[in-house]
């Protein structure tokens, strides 16, 4: 039950409790549905959690349309890490770098952690520290991916990203160079790219939208977007370029989203043109699942 005169908060009465605990609610719960079960967790950072599991329906959002010719509205997505998400409109999402900006106080607290003492209540206090701080990273950096996918989601019809291989490009350093490589592994990880797909996968599921994923081997990065001519793959310190075609200036993460964006809506056209009548537009278009495409040049 919530207190009327608290928003937000309320008491919930557990099996083997002599009282009621109090809870801060996250969201209400839907109206009128009954809680099919209720989970109590711990994490590391020793906060208590109350998961409710409900029935709910979730209604779809309405169908999003260009004016101009009455093609869905879509968006491409380019992932990286001078910005986290650049899209086709030349709008770019800032990169938070939490690990980063929170680099020096874990530092702090991991020397802490290896004086003190094995056992003792001491470096347990340390501990839980260093794991509350985790938490927090964690909890900001988990906020702003779900605000950002749901501003996406709600703007657009087609998001389309591109396929990467998060484990294969975070592999273990070795070798010339494997000091800048860790630390562009730690930059991929506090990107957590792998959640910010998950995030727009359910969701694209729950309101009506399609999310597009381009085949990893398409060329968004070094292709021009306004003539279709295929550069040399720049380096990464390389972020803009001119089309020795049309002689077009590009910025890097701008180019390849609108690349994507159109190769995206071709897949999204040869899966609409192959639907019988009637028939809904799936949550998710993989290129990698559809043998028969041939990637544009």
């Amino acid at each position: 039950m919530e207190d009327p005169e608290r928003p937000g908060t309320g008491l919930i009465a557990l099996a083997k409790q002599s009282g009621p605990l109090r809870i801060r609610w996250s969201r209400p719960l839907p109206a009128g549905v009954r809680p099919v079960k209720l989970t109590v967790t711990r994490d590391r950072a020793g906060r208590f959690f109350v998961s409710v599991l409900v029935e709910e329906r979730i209604e779809p959002l309405p169908h999003l349309f260009l004016r101009d010719g009455g093609a869905p509205k879509a968006v491409g997505l380019d992932l990286g890490l001078a910005a986290l998400v650049t899209l086709d409109d030349g709008e770019k999402v800032d990169h938070p770098r939490l690990l980063k900006k929170y680099g020096a106080k874990l530092a702090d607290l991991q020397r802490s952690l290896h004086r003190k003492k094995r056992g003792s209540r001491n470096r347990e206090k340390a501990r839980q520290e260093i794991a509350r701080l985790y938490a927090l990273i964690s909890d900001v950096r988990r906020d702003a991916l779900d605000q950002l996918t749901t501003r996406l989601v709600r703007e657009n019809q087609v998001l389309v990203v591109e396929d990467l291989s998060i484990a294969s490009l975070v592999r273990s350093p070795k070798g010339k160079g494997r000091r800048r490589k860790a630390g562009l592994n730690r930059a991929i990880l506090d990107a957590s790219w792998g959640e910010l797909f998950r995030q727009l996968q359910y969701k694209c599921a729950w309101y009506g939208r399609t999310l597009v994923v381009v085949d990893r081997f398409f060329p968004s990065t070094r292709r021009c977007s306004a003539c279709g001519v295929i550069g040399p793959k720049p380096d990464l310190a390389v972020r803009g370029w001119s089309c020795g075609g049309c002689g077009a200036e590009h910025d890097r993460d701008v180019n390849a989203a609108r690349n994507l964006r159109d190769e995206g809506m071709r897949l999204y056209e040869l899966v609409a043109s192959s639907l019988p009548p009637g028939r809904a537009m799936p949550s998710m278009i993989r290129a990698s699942e559809m043998p028969d495409v041939v990637l544009t040049a």
